[in-house]
């Protein structure tokens, strides 16, 4: 059984709350690469290596709740069950029958390992952090926002046309 299609005003407003979201990442991607020049000793900044780990884990978070917002518009709300966080990222990479795919496959694979480092740095103490695990998804998060903040993008688009009046 299929959802009924949103309205016109329930795609405005999508469209207005991931632009909202996107512009708040943004600027958090420019917050994670002025770390990046930073980086020469982490081993002797716990702090920097706290504070980056913290940096990602909202990056990814973030990300999340725009697809969270789709899916809210488009199906009724996220999976549910204990791997409901996985399964919404994948979800992300279907075209389904009320949507196209939101990203392509390799964005979702690169995602993916943001979405396990959450996961790590929510059920870690902090100086448990490995210094080159949070520095190399530092860079892979920074080389990913491009595609995704472009997925986003389009996704909008879509949503402008479908909410469009017919002509």
């Amino acid at each position: 059984m299929s959802s009924p299609s949103p309205s016109a005003r329930q795609l405005e407003d999508l469209i207005t709350d991931l632009q909202i979201e996107r512009r708040k990442l943004a600027q958090l991607v420019i917050s994670l690469q002025a770390v990046l020049p930073q980086w020469q000793d982490p081993e002797g900044h716990a702090e920097r290596i706290d504070a980056a780990a913290l940096r990602l884990q909202s990056f990814y978070t973030g990300i999340e709740r725009c697809f969270t917002q789709v899916v809210r518009v488009f199906n009724g709300g996220p999976p549910q069950g204990q791997d409901w966080h996985r399964r919404l990222l994948e979800r992300m990479a279907l075209d389904t029958e009320q949507r196209p795919a939101l990203i392509d496959a390799p964005t979702r694979d690169g995602l993916a390992e943001l979405l396990r480092f959450r996961h790590v740095v929510r059920h870690l103490y902090a100086y448990e952090l490995r210094a080159d695990q949070v520095h190399r998804l530092l860079l892979q998060a920074t080389e990913l926002w491009p595609r995704v903040e472009g997925q986003l993008l389009g996704f909008e688009a879509w949503l402008r046309e479908l909410s469009a009046p017919s002509a």
